[in-house]
């Protein structure tokens, strides 16, 4: 699932500098309201973007190993396995 936070960010904010109108139709006052994002908030935005186009599962790792198991070259360390295990019951406490 994928959530697009661009829209989120950038729903109603315009970029640096610009400006919009206040209220509609020809009796609103004529106020402008003026907003600007940080370069900060311009960067974190852009990298949000990147995340999210970036595939979430990495095909060529997943073939690999797949080819791997099918081959029965994929061999597992069952003292390693029992290890992490045991590991993590410790943080857990």
């Amino acid at each position: 699932m994928r959530i697009d936070l661009n829209n989120v960010l950038m729903t109603g904010v315009e970029r640096d500098g610009q400006t919009r109108k206040a209220g509609k139709g020809p009796s609103a006052p004529n106020v402008e309201d003026k907003t600007s994002l940080s370069s900060d908030a311009l960067s974190v935005s852009s990298l949000t973007t990147q995340a999210m186009e970036a595939p979430s599962v990495r095909q060529d790792r997943v073939e690999a190993l797949r080819q791997k198991v099918q081959n029965g070259e994929y061999n597992l360390d069952a003292n390693k396995i029992a290890q992490a295990i045991l590991q993590q019951n410790k943080r857990a406490e």
